[in-house]
């Protein structure tokens, strides 16, 4: 059972939830995928593409050469135009593509929501051809931790509880990435640390606040109480209200040529 089964749905809210995750993180994310030299002829895979910002990018920088988006379900993916993106329905967790095949693998805030993320990640790693890159970003909550606004700190905490306890996320996960990379064989390793502000009424404040909300009822029930829960989500529309975003940070690794 995925994250789509229990925690998000596949209504216009939750497509407009993820063009906000793209408005918000492709720039960061395109920028790394250049600075690996990631250009025409390149093979690139696109895992979890979710509404395909990134994976149409990708295309631009590669073409003519294919790009591959896989997603359990690929329906967001049907409004990307770009006549090199191949959709592929395809779950990470038990589906295989060949060794040896690509340039760039990348997957964004997908790992950290499976419990065998690191059988995934050394099966992703075998799917690289050699000097091949695997590029994967993840949401880290050490920000939350250190919040002085009560409710914010709260909420955020409790959804990931929820998320832990609900799909296996670890949240705390992707701080181990130098470490995760180099064991499965990769070199070249590198890891940075994205921080941004969220102030109420910015694009980043309406992205968390639909998370939060498709997950009102589950918080409410043991969790925090309603009024906690709403009042959280009102300080998202408060252009006042400034705090710290949870992190996102960025590894990569190369697979070694010989």
């Amino acid at each position: 059972m995925g994250h789509y089964d229990t925690l998000f749905g596949r209504d216009e809210q939750e497509l407009r939830r993820l063009q906000l995750l793209g408005e918000i993180f492709d720039s960061a994310t395109i920028a790394q995928v250049r600075a690996l030299d990631i250009g025409p002829g390149s093979r690139c895979l696109e895992v979890g593409a979710g509404a395909g910002s990134v994976a149409k990018l990708i295309c631009n920088l590669v073409t003519p050469s294919p790009v591959i988006a896989t997603d359990i379900s690929i329906d967001a993916l049907d409004s990307v135009d770009a006549p090199n993106l191949q959709r592929i329905r395809h779950d990470v967790t038990t589906d295989q593509f060949p060794e040896g095949t690509f340039d760039l693998i990348h997957a964004r805030f997908v790992l950290s929501h499976i419990r065998t993320r690191d059988d995934v990640m050394r099966r992703m790693a075998s799917w690289l051809a050699p000097g091949g890159w695997l590029f994967i970003e993840s949401f880290n909550w050490f920000p939350i931790d250190s919040s002085t606004n009560p409710e914010y700190l709260l909420v955020m905490k409790a959804w990931e509880s929820l998320i832990r306890e609900t799909i296996g996320t670890d949240a705390r996960w992707s701080r181990s990435y130098p470490k995760d990379f180099t064991d499965i064989g990769l070199v070249d390793v590198g890891a940075t640390v994205n921080v941004n502000y969220i102030n109420g009424g910015s694009s980043l404040a309406k992205f968390w606040q639909l998370t939060l909300k498709t997950s009102r009822e589950k918080l409410i029930n043991g969790y925090v109480t309603a009024e906690q829960f709403d009042r959280t989500l009102l300080l998202f529309n408060d252009p006042t209200f400034w705090d710290i975003a949870p992190a996102i940070i960025q590894g990569w690794g190369r697979r070694p040529l010989i």
